[in-house]
């Protein structure tokens, strides 16, 4: 008996890592596949079958520093840690208040802020347009950033509104009798505790900042294009230039892995203990 349960759970294990490792060459393929075509030359990403061994060249990679690519670089960070700062701003003390101070009017407005993240971008996009080049902003960091602000703050808000919820409030209420304001109890108290969930939403709004294309290529035409918006204009009509797409499509991936990989251990416990009480 024994050991036919030894064997069982053998066999359970094997199965697991096989369906590991056929998940990992899922994921890891097609990067694997973006940095060697990144290294070779245009005629060789173009040779049936494909060169598995060659002579590695970072002509791509100089492309990009020669060829003015970094400000793509430089406005996609801009945007991306403006777009952290006002989504902290305006979300924290926003979802403090839509979680202490509850009425039939506030849970409306939560939901109302629910309903704007959950807007696809295709039905916003008009009305937002209409609105920036109004105020003569199109083509400038700030158009996407005000775009990016009505996706990224009420998703902040939800997700920080649920989380202030479900933390015990005896200590807010010892600290106000005891004579402290409202923000001197959210700086002091709520927010220590909460930095694992508030770490959580910078990454999340980071994550969207960067990878966002339709606003970008909307709002902006040269001065405010980001990444995304790059590697779409490096498609041309005759002919695609792939070594160097793959370089740039490199270069936008690693920023995004450096960040999350210094603040992982923030994201499952930041998102897994707002749903513990």
């Amino acid at each position: 008996m024994g050991a036919s349960k030894s064997t069982r759970h053998h066999y359970s294990r094997l199965i697991l890592y096989a369906i590991l490792g056929v998940y990992l060459v899922f994921v890891l393929f097609p990067i694997t596949w973006l940095v060697l075509s990144s290294l070779k030359t245009h005629y060789q990403t173009l040779i049936i079958p494909p060169q598995l061994v060659f002579q590695p060249t970072m002509e791509a990679y100089e492309k990009i520093f020669t060829g003015g690519m970094l400000k793509a670089f430089a406005n996609s960070l801009k945007i991306a840690g403006i777009d952290i700062v006002l989504a902290l701003f305006f979300g924290i003390p926003a979802a403090y208040s839509l979680a202490r101070f509850k009425s039939k009017l506030n849970e409306n407005i939560g939901f109302w802020f629910l309903s704007i993240r959950m807007a696809p971008a295709f039905g916003v996009i008009v009305p937002i347009y209409i609105v920036i080049r109004s105020l003569k902003l199109l083509d400038s960091i700030f158009a996407v950033n005000l775009a990016h602000l009505l996706i990224n703050l009420p998703f902040a808000i939800w997700l920080l509104k649920g989380y202030f919820e479900e933390m015990p409030i005896a200590i807010e209420e010892s600290a106000l009798i005891d004579g402290a304001t409202r923000l001197q109890v959210l700086l002091r108290i709520v927010l220590p505790p909460s930095m694992p969930m508030v770490i959580s939403v910078a990454i999340l709004t980071f994550m969207f900042s960067w990878n966002e294309f339709l606003f970008v290529f909307v709002l902006t035409s040269s001065e405010g294009a980001t990444v995304p918006v790059l590697v779409a204009s490096l498609a041309g009509t005759m002919t695609f230039d792939w070594p160097l797409m793959c370089a740039v499509s490199i270069g936008a991936m690693v920023p995004a892995f450096i960040f999350v990989l210094i603040v992982q251990r923030f994201i499952v416990r930041g998102l897994t203990l707002g749903a513990i009480k």
